[in-house]
């Protein structure tokens, strides 16, 4: 922050970015989302691996329902975010990512195979409602030069969330597994507590998502 005080023109996230709300709102809810979503994408395949003692492909084929969530809200969210604004297309898809990834923190070896496909199609559905209304609300109120900054800023910042909490979330899991047996129950318990850290992070991202664009009321007061 000190270097891109003193050089502006150097910097590869001027700070004058952070005049904008939207941004500043944006910036924090990409690391957290990235931090949150991303994150668990580490566990998924080895708590399939570990806990429910699946091959490599399989684990990786498993993920495929919540690809498809993904891919069933993307048509609707560009259109979804124009007409409300990014406030309240993330704010649900937070709720419902939540939704997706709390019975995770109940599922052992017994669980239903079937019940943990569903669980993962509705959390597809909620990480695909986030990122993008995100990114295009990062946009808002920033000048033609400035987009070029914001777009690298941005980009980066969701990389070193999703990093971050990968690292974060495989830490938690390492150390709940070291004081214990290696047995099922005890890997479950060690995810269990990593899917939870997941979930902290991501109730704490609906602050900076309360400061994103609300179409809504501009809508309202036009109208009076």
């Amino acid at each position: 922050m000190l270097y891109a005080s003193k050089r502006k023109d150097q910097a590869l996230i001027p700070l004058d970015l952070f005049k904008s709300k939207n941004f500043s709102a944006a910036f924090l809810s990409l690391f957290l989302a990235g931090f949150a979503t991303n994150g668990p994408m580490l566990l998924f395949p080895m708590f399939f691996q570990n806990v429910l003692e699946l091959n490599v492909i399989t684990a990786a084929l498993w993920l495929i329902p919540q690809g498809v969530g993904m891919l069933v809200t993307r048509p609707l969210i560009g259109k979804m975010t124009d007409k409300l604004g990014a406030r309240y297309v993330v704010l649900p898809s937070i709720a419902i990512t939540i939704i997706g990834t709390l019975p995770f923190v109940f599922f052992d070896a017994d669980t239903s195979q079937w019940l943990i496909w569903l669980v993962l199609f509705v959390r597809g559905i909620g990480v695909g409602g986030i990122t993008v209304p995100v990114m295009s609300d990062s946009y808002v109120g920033l000048q033609k030069l400035q987009v070029p900054a914001a777009s690298v800023a941005t980009r980066i910042i969701q990389n070193v969330g999703a990093a971050f909490g990968s690292a974060i979330l495989a830490t938690v899991v390492s150390n709940a597994l070291n004081v214990k047996e290696a047995t099922a129950a005890n890997f479950a318990g060690a995810y269990h507590a990593g899917f939870i850290t997941s979930l902290i992070f991501m109730v704490i991202s609906i602050l900076p998502a309360l400061f994103l664009t609300n179409k809504m009321n501009i809508a309202r007061v036009e109208g009076q």
